[in-house]
Parts: structure tokens; sequence; C-alpha cells
């Protein structure tokens, strides 16, 4: 690694893949980022597992893996009260680089990355991204900041655009055109946290509109076998990867004039998506999972009246108030008989996730849970291992599930203890993961969902200019070597809990156990005080996941 640097601008660009823009690059569509990697050394960037934008995100601000980091998804089961939610960053069990570097006394300005709502107290700003259920929950680590970015950056916001595949080319187009805007928003903001900290040490813009854009647009990009031939659809398409180059090009004026060097990395690669994989379904196929009687829809029916009293309840004292899904326990939530279903998935995306139905993951209703010895609790999780494993698609005969990972073996902790899923199935690639039994029948389980044409991959970007490694593509690294490679560029320690390695020293290593005492959860000032969002913010973040492609 080059001498330390004074000042980083890091780019963070949300679900970047080399297979978009290096078509993109040789049609002219991205000269600013073309320009950019003449000079940087640049590369592959392998994600976490799972790939999703949460726990990535949260493995770049951490350089730790979810087993460490401790969140695996945008939400979780709280078993204690049977219902799903939310992650945020009060649930992140190690330092972020955010506090590290404050507390080394490093200015930094963070606009926009996931994971980090409520905004921790740092030198400088942190402003939360698409986990901050608005932009003045956003703003409230500094409020400053909040009312400069508001009168001199208007088009700073949360919104989303592509809550669906386009259906007309009119809808492409002004969706197009709403997401260049937002780009070119952020890089606004950008330039306003260098007005308002000059003497920033650190200053990261992330980008995450073009994740949604390319989940929903993706066969338009036209870079693949599943592309669509349309000039003017792909006119429009492209507008996009040219706003974020313009975007780009914005900041990286602004390390030229600061003399900082740039880290451009994203959170996880994309690729065409064929459809999704039922996970509940497969589980009652194998018996794993168990339909439910007439008895046991007559106490689920009862459960969601008691969910549904209480969501009425909520609206009377607030008649805006927004029904939503983790408003109804999991108990409520999937037609089983929970008095013989021995694991279920009551949350995916990138991955299923899985939970054995011991009394420990049933909190208020651990009564009903089937399973109590730990031989029966292994006999369990082995019999969903299975059941996933054993999953083939009904065509090509390839697995569904190619890797599962058991937490209580990989990482060596209790699952049901730390609060982590028994079962980790990754798809495989072109494939999103659906819990929701959707009148499937038995045997039916992958089916193409028109709304959702690219799907994340583990192969992300990364690159690094200014920082004496040679140009050229000759990186390979992880995502968990970001967060050490900004420490090390600044001259600040890298604490010995990082699972990473600074890019140009890369090592592979192991993963280490959470029974490593260099991967032990940290407790300390850098947590954030007892949270939990309300029952509205919890609505309004649901709803932004559902359109945004990561709920039905």
């Amino acid at each position: 690694m080059a001498a330390h640097l004074d000042r980083l601008l890091i780019l963070g660009l949300d679900g970047a893949t080399w297979n978009v823009l290096d078509p993109m690059r040789a049609r002219g569509a991205a000269p600013n980022l073309d320009a950019l990697l003449k000079s940087a050394a640049h590369g592959v960037l392998t994600s976490v597992e799972p790939p999703v934008t949460t726990a990535a995100w949260t493995s770049l601000s951490t350089g730790c893996t979810p087993a460490s980091h401790g969140v695996f998804d945008h939400r979780y089961y709280d078993a204690a009260v049977d219902r799903m939610k939310v992650n945020h960053s009060g649930r992140v069990r190690v330092p972020t680089i955010w506090r590290i570097l404050s507390d080394a006394g490093r200015r930094v300005a963070c606009l926009n990355v996931p994971g980090l709502f409520p905004p921790p107290a740092v030198d400088g700003v942190v402003v939360s991204g698409m986990d901050a259920p608005h932009l003045d929950a956003a703003l409230q680590g500094s409020a400053d900041f909040a009312a400069r970015l508001k009168a001199e950056v208007p088009d700073y916001t949360l919104r989303y655009h592509w809550k669906r595949a386009p259906r007309s080319l009119e809808e492409l187009q002004t969706n197009a055109r709403g997401t260049v805007e937002s780009f070119l928003g952020r890089a606004r903001g950008g330039l306003l946290a260098d007005r308002v900290y000059p003497d920033w040490s650190v200053l990261m813009v992330q980008f995450q509109n073009l994740d949604p854009f390319q989940h929903r647009a993706w066969r338009h990009l036209n870079v693949d076998g599943t592309g669509i031939e349309d000039p003017e659809w792909n006119a429009a398409a492209a507008e996009v990867i040219r706003g974020l180059d313009r975007a780009v090009g914005t900041l990286c004026e602004l390390a030229e004039a600061r003399g900082a060097g740039i880290l451009v990395v994203s959170d996880h690669g994309f690729g065409p998506c064929q459809g999704r994989i039922d996970v509940n379904r497969i589980l009652l196929d194998a018996g794993v999972a168990r339909p439910a009687g007439l008895g046991s829809k007559l106490v689920r029916r009862g459960k969601q009246a008691v969910d549904h009293l209480r969501l009425w309840k909520a609206k009377r004292n607030d008649p805006t108030a927004r029904s939503a899904s983790f408003d109804t326990s999991v108990a409520g939530s999937f037609p089983f008989d929970w008095s013989r279903t021995v694991a279920f998935a009551p949350h995916q995306d990138t991955a299923a996730m899985v939970y054995v139905n011991s009394p420990a993951r049933r909190g208020a209703t651990r009564n009903a849970a089937p399973l109590f010895t730990p031989r029966e609790i292994d006999e369990a999780r082995e019999a969903a291992r299975q059941a996933l494993d054993e999953a083939r698609h009904p065509e090509t005969g390839r697995k569904l599930f190619p890797r599962i990972i058991v937490p209580a073996d990989a990482y060596g902790v209790d699952p049901a203890r730390e609060g982590y899923p028994d079962l980790i199935a990754l798809p495989d690639g072109p494939f999103w993961v659906r819990t929701k039994l959707a009148g499937t029948a038995p045997g039916d389980w992958v089916r193409e969902d028109p709304n959702l044409t690219g799907t994340h991959r583990p192969e992300g970007i990364v690159a690094l200019a200014g920082a004496g490694l040679p140009p050229g593509r000759n990186l390979r690294a992880r995502l968990i070597d970001a967060a050490p490679t900004i420490l090390e560029l600044l001259g600040v320690p890298v604490p010995p809990h990082m699972e990473g390695s600074p890019l140009g020293t890369y090592r592979p290593t192991p993963s280490r156990r959470v029974d490593d005492p260099r991967a032990r959860p940290i407790a300390g000032p850098h947590q954030q005080p007892a949270f939990e969002f309300t029952e509205e913010e919890q609505a309004i973040l649901e709803q932004r996941l559902m359109d945004l492609g990561y709920m039905e």
C-alpha cells in the first residue's frame, strides 16, 4: 500500500457490476468513470453471504462478515414477539469505521449508506440511507447540515422510482429522469458536505437507486443474452448510467481539487433474474413444514384477529397510520400447523432464512413449538437442510440452493441465542427467493416474476485511484477489505476484530468463528442507545422494501 492519504473520496455504487459498466464504457455512456479507471487499480470485489444490501453495506462499514456484525438481511425475526422487524444500526455488534475514524480525530461525511440509521454521532455528519423512514430522520445527526441540505439541495430525497418493471417507454423514460435527478442530488449533497466540513478526511456518497433500476429494467440495458433489442428503450435505460456517470464526474472533480484519493466500491453485483424460488413450498413438500388443518386454521384466524385488533387500535389513535405485514405475527402470516411444523422461513430475498421451530424461536407462542431437546433441534435443522439441498429446478435439474450455510457449524454459535437463522440457503445465481405462499401447488417451486428482471450476484466492483497502486484490472478483493483499506490509507490502525485485509496486501484468510476472541461482539460506546422503530416507521420501511422488490 502506498503512503498515507490526507483525504479519501468513497463512491458507493449500489449493485454496480462490470457486466454493465464495461459495455456502457465501450458505448461511450460512462466517460468520467472510464477516465477514472485509466488511472486506477480495479477489479472484481466479492460480496458477503448473503449479498443483500443492508448486510453488505454494514460489512463495508465494519470490515466484518454478517456472522460477526449480526446483520443478515433488511429485517430480522424477533422471536420474543413472533414478528419481523427492520434492522437498524443499534443492532450492529462491532464498531463502524465512521466512529473509529471520528475517535481517531478524522472528520467524516457519509451520505446515504444503508445500515446507519439511527445515524451515529461523529465528528462531521452521517446522513442515513434507505433504512431511514424519511429524510428528516436520516438527517437527525446534524441539525445544521440538515437545514442547509434542505435549503441548498432540494433534490436530495429518499425517493425511489422503480416499483415495477416499466410497462411503457414513457414510464421507463420518466423513471430514468427521476433516477438521474437522484444521482445528481446525491453528488450535490457531497459538494455541500465539502463546503460545510472543508477539512474532511473521508467523504462517502452512496448511490442507492442504481440497484432498484437494475432490478426492474435489467433487460433494457441489453448487456447479455437476456437483453431486449429496442433502440428507444435501450437508450432510455442507458440514460440512467449516463446520469450516474455525470454524478461520479462531479465528485471526481472535487477529489482532484482537494488532492483526495478515490475508492469506488459496490456492495454486490448484478445479473438477470429467471424467477423466484418458493422456499416454504419446498419445506411443505418435504414434510418439514405442515399445512394447517381445520383446528390450526381456527387458531391462525384467532391470531390474525388479535393482530387486526392491535392494528385497529393503532389506527384509532392515528387515522393516517399504515397497515403493514409485520404488524402481523409470523404465526398469523403463514398457513402452517405450528404444532407439527419443525422449520420455517419467515424472510428472504437473496437467501432463504430458515429457523427451527423450537421454544427459543417462538417467544410468546413457544408452547406450540414441537421441538425441545437438542437432538430434536439438530434433526429438524438437518431435515430442512436436506430438503433444500435436494430441491432441483423442474426443467434444468440444477440445484435450487447450491450453497447452504449452517451457522451453528460455520460460525460456532447457538443461532437461537444470537438471533441468527438456523440455515442460510443461497439460491442458484439467476434466482431470487420468496417465502409467501401464493397459491402454489406441490412441486411448484419456481415461478417467473415479470417485475423482477435482475437480481444480485456476489461479484461487485472495486477501484482505487491515487494510492500508488499500478493502474489496470489487477485487484482481487472482498467487500470486508474496504474498511481496513480506508483505515490504512488514512494512517489509522486497523483493529484486530476486522476480518478484511487492506487492498494491495490481500491474503485469503478463512472466516473467523464467532467464538474467535478477535471476532467477538464488542460492547461499548459505539453502540446506539436502545432503539425501536415506531409502528408507523416500520410500515413506511416495509412499503419501501416492497416497492424495491425485497418483499411481496
